[in-house]
């Protein structure tokens, strides 16, 4: 019985050889696909990790400048006579006896707000035992520390109203404490809030407290603080810069309406709304993407900056609506 030749012979070397190159080709192509598609999903990761952290920083700071000024309305302006905010950077100390304290910069210098931010009621005035002390009756244990931030506390009503700093508390385990004040109480003040006493006036205390908004280290950091301390609090990472703009009622008498957007207000009682501006970058470079967009914060245009990162610039207005100047 003869046997097929041809049936018994193999593939030979140069079929071998197209093979092998067609199979080269479809896996260079393969993995180049995957690693091109590998890049895009990073890339892309980077970027909504970018937008979530201006969005995180952005939330916080909205929620801030709502409650500005909230439970304050007795203790700004012409009322607010002695005590003053101090904050942190390079905001002097005791800036100023109003609402916000602005840090105006043009980018790439990131801007920096403090603001007043709430008053919680601490307890009722029972008695003055001297000119710098002041005997309280509280519903609840006190929780002021005098030797950490949120020590400024006012007094309402009181035509005297002003900001005072406390320096000592006699004790936190009773409802009644006596507070002592760093400065005494002038004679009129003392005089007035003895005869509110006398007449059967309820004279509340309030504990103040104040945030300041800025970067620090390329992170939207919190300070809770109305004293030179402070409860420092990084909110959100890959910050590159932060405006603020401020919208300014300039009518006489005031209608409410915004007339113009400054970035450094001369009066603060004129501000109806505050716009920020919160540019931020991813946390890895990407070789593949040069970044040749410009970025327009408060009025100023930044960049192109022709480098290997992604950016995401937010905006957003807040109207103020506790306006107790």
């Amino acid at each position: 019985m003869k046997t097929n030749k041809k049936q018994s012979q193999g593939f030979s070397l140069v079929e071998l050889m197209v093979v092998l190159v067609i199979l080269g080709i479809i896996s260079v192509g393969t993995i180049t696909a995957i690693t091109s598609q590998n890049k895009v999903y990073h890339s892309e990761e980077d970027l909504i990790d970018a937008q979530m952290n201006a969005r995180i920083a952005a939330d916080r700071i909205s929620f801030l400048l709502r409650m500005a000024g909230a439970g304050c309305s007795d203790s700004f302006g012409s009322k607010l006579i002695s005590g003053n905010l101090a904050t942190n950077g390079d905001v002097a100390a005791n800036p100023t006896t109003a609402m916000f304290v602005i840090t105006n910069n043009t980018p790439p210098a990131p801007d920096q707000l403090t603001l007043v931010g709430a008053a919680r009621y601490v307890g009722s005035i029972t008695s003055i035992p001297a000119s710098n002390q002041i005997k309280l009756q509280c519903n609840e244990l006190p929780k002021i520390d005098a030797t950490q931030a949120k020590s400024y506390i006012f007094i309402t009503p009181s035509d005297e109203n002003s900001y005072k700093t406390i320096s000592g508390i006699s004790s936190t385990t009773t409802k009644t404490p006596t507070l002592t004040l760093s400065n005494n109480l002038d004679f009129d003040e003392k005089k007035e809030l003895q005869d509110a006493l006398t007449a059967g006036v309820t004279l509340d205390v309030c504990q103040v407290q104040a945030f300041t908004i800025r970067l620090f280290n390329n992170s939207l950091r919190i300070d809770d603080n109305i004293s030179g301390s402070s409860t420092q609090l990084d909110v959100a990472d890959n910050i590159q810069d932060l405006q603020f703009e401020y919208g300014i009622d300039t009518s006489t008498p005031s209608d409410g309406q915004i007339n113009n957007w400054v970035n450094n207000p001369a009066d603060i009682t004129r501000i109806r709304a505050i716009r920020f501006f919160i540019l931020a970058r991813t946390s890895k470079t990407d070789r593949e993407y040069t970044d040749r967009k410009t970025y327009t914060l408060a009025g100023t245009t930044v960049g192109p900056f022709n480098d290997n990162t992604h950016r995401y610039l937010l905006e957003s207005t807040i109207a103020v609506r506790n306006r107790n100047f």
